[in-house]
């Protein structure tokens, strides 16, 4: 069979891509098309955008404010899923630049999902469908053919976060696979101060809240179906934010279990987060 074309796509509110556009350029096996979706809100609307605008069969989606870590990025992502048709996304591993400022890699130790570490063999992260937990595969760099795409209706153009899970569940359902590929990462940095890292958690809960009230049948999710439900959360989260500085543990990570930490960061952005579930169930979505 002739290899596949391969699109590359750039979902960047600025339309500044020109570093990983470098990237592109230089991998051993480099996407036939680079496309960079500029302005467009929310990313599953940029990222559907951007599949309209070519004919490749194999789509890999890359944040504009991501590096690719290496010449071979784009070939692991998509040698997979043409070996094995069981394969509906691939992904790769997620780490700070190097020389990141100690207030990123502080937020990197304390906040769940920031980083993923590279492994050594590939390792299948299939999103839980009848628990808690996430896959270890987001769309800050992942490849899909345009097949599974298609099947699983594109992505959510609604959700103001929470798309990758939202997506990925419905790829799951299908009975594809996940597959985080072997020694391959993209450079990403974490957010660069307090305040942006408050803004991206509290729209995490606006989009989670978001899904799950289009979704009610997601496992291990509730909703805040009247305001006494609402304070109550409110309440239980409030007393569980000291406490919290002092405990790991994330429903976010699947198998996660409490253990004995100092993180402040990662406490006040998880509050954050459940500010944003109330936020994004009783008003209109904010701005992303």
């Amino acid at each position: 069979m002739p290899e596949p074309r391969v699109a590359l796509i750039v979902p960047s509110l600025h339309g500044d891509a020109r570093g990983l556009e470098d990237d592109a350029r230089a991998q051993g096996r480099p996407p036939d098309e680079v496309i960079v979706v500029a302005g467009v809100r929310p990313n599953g609307r940029a990222r559907n955008q951007g599949v309209r605008r070519t004919q490749a069969e194999v789509l890999v989606f890359v944040d504009d404010d991501a590096r690719l870590g290496g010449p071979g990025v784009i070939e692991h992502l998509v040698r997979p899923l043409i070996e094995d048709a069981s394969i509906g996304v691939t992904g790769s591993a997620k780490l700070l630049p190097p020389g990141a400022p100690a207030f990123q890699r502080r937020v990197a130790r304390e906040v769940p999902r920031i980083e993923h570490a590279v492994v050594a063999q590939a390792l299948e992260s299939n999103p839980p469908l009848d628990d808690f937990g996430l896959s270890e595969i987001t769309t800050t760099c992942a490849a899909m053919r345009r097949e599974v795409w298609e099947r699983a209706g594109g992505f959510d153009e609604t959700l103001v976060r929470s798309v990758d899970p939202e997506f990925f569940r419905r790829v799951r359902r299908l009975g594809y696979r996940f597959v985080l590929v072997p020694d391959t990462w993209v450079w990403h940095p974490a957010p660069a101060s307090f305040g942006a890292l408050m803004r991206k958690q509290f729209l995490y809960g606006v989009g989670h809240a978001q899904e799950v009230k289009k979704s009610p049948g997601i496992a291990g999710a509730f909703g805040l179906g009247t305001p006494l439900h609402a304070l109550v959360y409110l309440l239980l989260r409030t007393l569980w934010l000291i406490p919290s500085v002092f405990v790991a543990w994330s429903l976010s990570v699947a198998g996660s279990r409490p253990r004995p930490a100092f993180r402040p960061l990662g406490a006040l952005a998880s509050y954050a987060s459940a500010l944003g579930s109330v936020w994004g169930w009783y008003a209109r979505a904010p701005r992303e």
